[in-house]
């Protein structure tokens, strides 16, 4: 597998937004963060339980599995449960001009997989890819990846890479890990 790729394209992303936007984001306490919670350990409609970096959660990755209850019976609950062997799924968000810092997730022993259903975007929306370290203040390759509504995308994000949002709108993403052996891939 590369960086980037394409799952599916018949994803109702506007049906998905309308829900959230009705279900989660109509809430004072939700409609401002950056990261929501979509499924937690128990189910209990946590919105914050996995948010943040995963050096800070609680409990493992894969523990944040269950559908939030209010989600039942929606798009989004029928999509999160096509992709069954993702986790700690969570709704994105990155405000207009914004980035997140540079990273890489995971471990030294597993790839780490996320898959990525965007749900709102524009054209100056990018996962960034380093392709190399810079080392001796040297130039470095980045790549950048724009990614579709209506579309579902499988992202490795084991290397050094970030997201930008250069648009003048808010980019929403829907986005659920898993790890994977690098030398057993089934993907």
């Amino acid at each position: 597998m590369g960086l980037v790729e394409q799952l599916h394209d018949d994803i109702d992303s506007e049906k998905i937004w309308q829900e959230i936007y009705t279900l989660l984001l109509s809430q004072d306490e939700l409609k401002n963060l950056d990261q929501i919670s979509l499924t937690s350990i128990d189910g209990n409609n946590d919105w914050t339980c996995s948010v943040g970096r995963i050096s800070t959660l609680e409990y493992p990755e894969r523990y944040y599995s269950t559908i939030n209850k209010t989600l039942a019976g929606t798009e989004l609950e029928k999509t999160l449960n096509r992709y069954p062997q993702y986790y700690r799924w969570r709704l994105m968000k990155i405000d207009p001009k914004k980035t997140y810092s540079v990273h890489k997730d995971g471990n030294d022993i597993s790839d780490n997989l996320r898959i990525h259903i965007p749900l709102q975007t524009n054209e100056g929306c990018f996962l960034c890819f380093y392709l190399t370290v810079p080392l001796n203040q040297k130039d470095s390759v980045v790549r950048h990846v724009h990614l579709e509504t209506g579309k579902s995308y499988i992202v490795n994000t084991t290397g050094f890479h970030t997201a930008v949002n250069y648009g003048n709108t808010q980019r929403y993403h829907l986005v659920g890990v898993k790890y994977e052996n690098s030398n057993n891939r089934t993907q």
